[in-house]
């Protein structure tokens, strides 16, 4: 039983618990349970905390990937699916949700490195990997941190590309002054319980200033129908529940202080963690992170695995993000080209530690003083 926990929702529940029961009572007044009022409001909400035109609500991050590219597919190429020979930049440092969404549009993943100073995709490799059969770049904003997207967006327009952004770990952060999910064609976000902004089970959104996309996207979320019972091309059942929907009203008024209470966190683990010369972390430029996780990386694999194995015994739940790049998972090892040497170091030598926003701050200086004890009391 860990007594410092990576997401404590129950935390959470107990000082939303006024709000969210409000929400809760009235959804079932109402009986308004998909695509109701309460999707209509908390899609109306996103979409001016973004700063874009449109958002459709789904029921997954996942789910908010897979439209998006199903209606690029149909707008760029007038096909409801990409051909295998099309490919998508994207990096293997992230969860397979990204990967899997381009397979199931039908197209394939370009894996490319990342820059270890961030975690996020690197500029420089997405346009060597360009060839005449990329179509698109998907850039994730992996752990609540930005990706270049002034550079991706330069090397889209330059090579006549779509670009759409993975920002399910990312919903706040900004990259000069702009919030992510609003620079590209599209963006998808996700509302898993344990990102920043959490349902009580899955949802997702996606966010555009294309009137056309948004208007393919609702009716792929509605099984392809722009016309109730006439199906336009193949959807999916993936309509957000209005119960989900209110539930993430209740949280959203509160989106900003809560990932005001994790930049707190994560400025106490820069201070105490630039001491440590075998830590490094991420140092941030022309960016507002919002800490989904907190990344470290250490020396060398050994060092990570004993500092887990050690953090985990003194009750702190740190936990490795991700263990394996996404082209050595069986269901994608078709799609490897190469081994991407960063990538392969960051799931060797990183770890994440506790950033929740309902952190005590006694709580995250018992984590800095056991990384402390682990480093200097060898």
């Amino acid at each position: 039983m860990f007594k410092i926990k990576l997401l404590d929702l129950k935390r959470e529940y107990l000082f939303l618990r006024k709000e969210i029961n409000t929400q809760i009572k009235d959804s079932i007044r109402t009986q308004d349970w998909v695509l109701g009022r309460k999707v209509e409001e908390f899609e109306e909400r996103a979409a001016k905390y973004l700063g874009v035109k449109y958002t459709v609500g789904v029921n997954s991050g996942t789910d908010a990937l897979l439209i998006s590219l199903r209606s690029l597919a149909l707008k760029i190429k007038r096909k409801e699916f990409f051909e295998e020979r099309d490919e998508i930049i994207t990096p293997a440092f992230t969860f397979l949700a990204t990967a899997e969404a381009i397979v199931r549009a039908g197209a394939s993943p370009h894996f490319v490195d990342i820059d270890l100073s961030t975690f996020t995709i690197d500029p420089d490799q997405i346009e060597k990997a360009i060839t005449k059969n990329t179509v698109g770049i998907l850039p994730v904003h992996l752990y609540g941190f930005s990706c270049v997207m002034e550079r991706i967006l330069n090397l889209a327009q330059k090579y006549n590309l779509f670009v759409v952004e993975d920002c399910a770990q990312a919903l706040g952060a900004e990259f000069k002054n702009k919030k992510v999910g609003s620079f590209a064609d599209l963006g998808a976000f996700s509302f898993f319980p344990s990102k920043n902004l959490g349902a009580w089970g899955d949802a997702g959104l996606i966010a555009t200033n294309s009137k056309h996309l948004a208007k393919i996207c609702k009716a792929l979320r509605n099984h392809g129908q722009f016309k109730k019972y006439d199906a336009e091309f193949l959807g999916y059942n993936s309509r957000l529940d209005s119960l989900q929907a209110a539930i993430l009203l209740a949280k959203f008024k509160y989106l900003n202080k809560f990932n005001s209470l994790r930049k707190r966190v994560a400025r106490i683990y820069d201070t105490e963690l630039s001491k440590i010369e075998e830590v490094e972390f991420v140092r941030i430029k022309n960016q507002r992170p919002v800490y989904h996780l907190y990344p470290i990386r250490l020396a060398t694999k050994r060092s990570r695995d004993r500092l887990l194995e050690f953090l985990n015994s003194q009750g702190i739940q740190a936990r490795i993000y991700y263990p394996k790049p996404i082209y050595k998972m069986k269901a994608y090892e078709s799609f490897k080209k190469s081994i991407l040497n960063n990538t392969e170091e960051a799931v060797s030598k990183s770890l994440c530690l506790p950033v929740h926003p309902f952190l005590k701050e006694e709580e995250v200086f018992y984590v800095v003083g056991k990384i402390k004890e682990f480093f200097f009391k060898k």
